[in-house]
């Protein structure tokens, strides 16, 4: 019977993890476990994806798909979207879509 005690207290101690995050406030991208994506307005009407997963650091590591038109973005949006519910290295989650797209940075 207690073989399979660490199995069912796995799930427990991500939940705890979970819990903990969000009661210390907002997730942020540079917390270890937080997986972002938001969108980033380029020039010319364009707009680039940026997805991670926080590693701890200030800034973390991440994928850009850039030269997107609108619908492109929105459609690279969803998609992410939906593997971050189900990618077992989410511990929390910070996502804005297009509605809320940041400026490209100033080189």
């Amino acid at each position: 019977m207690f073989k399979f005690a660490p199995v069912l207290l796995a799930p427990l101690v991500l939940a705890a993890c979970q819990v903990g995050t969000m009661q210390s406030g907002a997730p942020r991208m540079d917390q270890a476990g937080t997986c972002f994506l938001y969108v980033q307005e380029e020039a010319g009407g364009t707009y680039s994806v940026v997805s991670g997963v926080g590693d701890g650091t200030p800034q973390p590591k991440a994928m850009v798909k850039r030269g997107l038109s609108g619908v492109q973005a929105d459609a690279a949006w969803a998609k992410e979207r939906k593997i971050m519910d189900i990618n077992p290295e989410c511990l929390a989650i910070v996502a804005t879509d297009r509605s809320e797209a940041r400026p490209a940075p100033k080189s």
